[in-house]
């Protein structure tokens, strides 16, 4: 490499950092609201003390006992200190996923930078909340990339014990229960169930045998107690609360009857598309079958909230790598469904209309489109 080029990258990556600390100081660290949910349980648990509060209200601990253990050591730092830290951590994650998934997609050198930066686009909104926020889903998904690399690589217990690891913070990944099973990937459940019995342990340390067990089922208890009162919040944007507040007039019963055959249906092309990869002999079929499954957890979440659409970026990079073998209506399709999800913003709808679209959880068909797309191109023996 000549010197002009390494000076290049050298200013190209200062560029970054202060990009991303300019950010930080001037739009994120006001916020992070989540991350001081997160860094209270992690305060708690080193004392002892009760995790999960009714007096929190909105902002109560909703995560596993273990994760409050994982938040514990961010507690040694001053609360300002460990935010930043997080942040930090934070891209990571999310630079580590697109590198992952850029990885998983065909060899084409001169386009994979592009695909991953147009994604990153196209889902900025989405990323960008959950940073603001200082949420978890950002080291879910680089648990999962892990988890999706090592079982490309054929390493299925390592691939098990991150995909167990995500689940101390929140259940989404459980939608790869079924499918593990259906593969007969039984070390990767083998090493999930290892994962998850050193996590039911590790508050052990903290709260003894018999408090384990009691913080456990306050755990699990919290769970049941808070969540139907959110189905219908303005940006829960699930499949769920979209049907929910779409048939809120004709009566109660309507949106389970629909959920209910949403997931059937759904479910059925799923299964469609395993048994077509395994057919056609793909190379890799389990890419396009994780990506599936990744925008199932936003769609299929009681909680999915708006910016969860970020466990589509899987989804996303592949239908841009494969833009150019759909067929020209259902391109010209993707590519304004695509615009739509990147260009629906308070500063281009107007305040009335990004409203409406985000009150009604109108995002849920655009990601069902994508979902047709993936289904299109396993169907055409594309992916």
């Amino acid at each position: 490499m000549r010197p002009l080029d390494k000076r290049i990258y050298v200013l190209l990556a200062i560029l970054a950092v202060s990009s991303a600390l300019a950010i930080y100081i001037f739009g994120i660290r006001q916020d992070m609201s989540d991350f001081g949910v997160c860094y209270q349980g992690g305060e708690r648990i080193r004392q002892a003390e009760t995790l999960y509060r009714i007096s929190d209200g909105h902002m109560q601990y909703k995560y596993s006992p273990a994760s409050a253990v994982f938040f514990a050591a961010f507690t040694f730092l001053p609360y300002e200190w460990a935010k930043l830290l997080w942040y930090c951590l934070e891209l990571l994650f999310l630079a580590i996923s697109i590198l992952v998934f850029m990885k998983t997609l065909p060899d084409r050198k001169k386009t994979k930078t592009f695909i991953g930066l147009l994604a990153f686009l196209i889902l900025a909104k989405f990323l960008g909340r959950e940073i603001q926020l200082g949420q978890v889903n950002l080291l879910i998904i680089g648990l999962l990339a892990g988890a999706l690399f090592f079982l490309l690589e054929g390493k299925d217990f390592l691939a098990g014990l991150l995909w167990g690891a995500s689940l101390f913070f929140k259940p989404y990944a459980f939608v790869f229960l079924p499918y593990f099973l259906l593969k007969k990937r039984v070390t990767i459940i083998l090493g999930g169930g290892a994962a998850l019995g050193l996590g039911f342990l590790l508050p052990a340390s903290f709260y003894g045998i018999s408090g384990n067990i009691l913080v456990h089922r306050e755990w699990v208890e919290t769970l049941s107690l808070s969540t139907p009162g959110l189905i219908e919040t303005y940006d829960n944007a699930s499949l769920y609360s979209f049907l929910q507040k779409l048939f809120v007039g004709p009566g109660g019963f309507w949106p389970e009857i629909l959920i209910g055959l949403a997931l059937v249906a759904i479910g059925s092309v799923f299964l469609r598309l395993m048994r077509s990869g395994q057919r056609k002999s793909l190379p890799r079929p389990e890419i396009l079958e994780a990506a599936f499954l990744f925008l199932l957890i936003p769609l299929f979440s009681p909680l999915g909230w708006y910016y969860n659409y970020l466990y589509a970026l899987l989804a996303v990079m592949l239908v841009l790598d494969k833009i150019d073998e759909f067929r020209r209506g259902l391109k010209y399709a993707a590519v304004v469904n695509l615009i739509v999800i990147g260009g629906t913003l308070r500063e281009i709808l107007g305040r009335a209309l990004f409203t409406f679209y985000t009150g009604h959880s109108l995002v849920v068909l655009n990601f069902l489109f994508v979902l047709f797309c993936l289904s299109y191109l396993r169907l055409k023996q594309q992916a």
